[in-house]
């Protein structure tokens, strides 16, 4: 059964909810009344739901996908102006289990030496970055449970937020690890995290 609030896949991905949507998004794709509710909802700042998003998404007037960008750029304006927001990545291991051929640290490449920062070189990478004034990261490693358990990550990151340099201190880590259980997000959380990619 679909249930938006809940913490088990199973429920809130729900194959049938999905190709439900997409075809209340066909079926109204070109719903003006409708397209004008969404769209005023929206410049309400208070979100869509799932398939509001999926009929903008589909529709293909161009008058509405015009009044689509101009809202999406007041509303980007209003909460975010004219700020732009770096990480600088922060490369922990490259050890992988994976064969993503996109990425050269995939498990099949015998070309390269593998490596995992030890907490001493996280910190001595973390206090370089803040002299060059970063106060926001994103730590990247690959997904290998032996080398890189989450309780390494989570090591990781409260050795980030322990350091205060002169030149300041990290304000924000987020992570793009791999997919992790439930309690392993609540451990995440727990340390601070930023953002989950």
């Amino acid at each position: 059964m679909y249930d938006v609030r809940s913490s088990k896949a199973e429920e809130f991905i729900n194959h049938e909810e999905i190709l439900d949507t997409l075809a209340y998004a066909e079926a109204n794709k070109e719903n003006r009344e409708l397209l004008d509710q969404i769209l005023a909802k929206a410049a309400t700042y208070k979100g869509l739901n799932h398939r509001e998003a999926a009929v903008l998404l589909e529709c293909p007037l161009p008058e509405y996908k015009e009044k689509l960008f101009a809202l999406a750029k007041e509303i980007k304006q209003k909460i975010y102006g004219d700020r732009i927001v770096l990480f600088a990545p922060l490369y922990l291991s490259n050890y992988c289990v994976n064969g993503c051929v996109y990425c050269p640290y995939h498990a099949k490449n015998r070309h390269i030496s593998r490596k995992k920062l030890t907490q001493e070189q996280v910190r001595e990478e973390v206090m370089a970055l803040e002299a060059m004034g970063h106060k926001r990261i994103v730590i990247e490693a690959g997904e290998d449970p032996i080398n890189n358990p989450l309780e390494y990550i989570l090591d990781c990151i409260k050795t980030i937020y322990s350091i205060k340099n002169k030149n300041g201190e990290i304000r924000r880590v987020n992570v793009n690890i791999a997919a992790c259980e439930v309690e392993d997000y609540k451990k995440l959380h727990e340390v601070g995290i930023g953002t989950y990619t």
